[in-house]
């Protein structure tokens, strides 16, 4: 089983391409990456076009305030619900890691520990 230690989104990105089995997350990615969780959750229940949209409204959020997400979930017939809890914040960290990563991260690997130091342990997900 290989282990791999990333604080990088670059290094995260590889070690998810190079299927390592166990990701351990440190420093400001691993807070990062704790706050964005809802949105990649959320994410990953929409269709390929309504994720085109989302990535977008991210992208566009730290200069509209938000109001882009919110637009968003309008235009593309998003139940409100969907996204209720989500922190404006949470969603612009989500798009500075890349929701796409994000959403890859959080479905073919499961989070099995939380540090002291404040990192995370990520393991593969078996596939049946």
């Amino acid at each position: 089983m290989d282990l791999v230690t990333v604080t990088t989104k670059e290094q995260l990105k590889k070690a998810k391409e190079d299927k390592v089995d166990v990701i351990v997350v440190e420093g400001e990615l691993a807070e990062k990456l704790k706050r964005s969780k809802k949105v990649a959750i959320a994410a990953a229940g929409v269709s390929g076009v309504a994720l085109t949209g989302l990535i977008a409204a991210i992208a566009a959020a730290p200069a509209t305030g938000g109001t882009s997400f919110l637009l968003y979930a309008g235009v593309a017939g998003t139940s409100a619900a969907t996204f209720t809890g989500i922190e404006i914040a949470s969603i612009i960290l989500a798009g500075s890691i890349g929701i796409t990563l994000l959403v890859g991260i959080f479905k073919d690997y499961e989070e099995i520990e939380a540090s002291t130091s404040g990192g995370i342990k990520l393991k593969r997900k078996q596939k049946d």
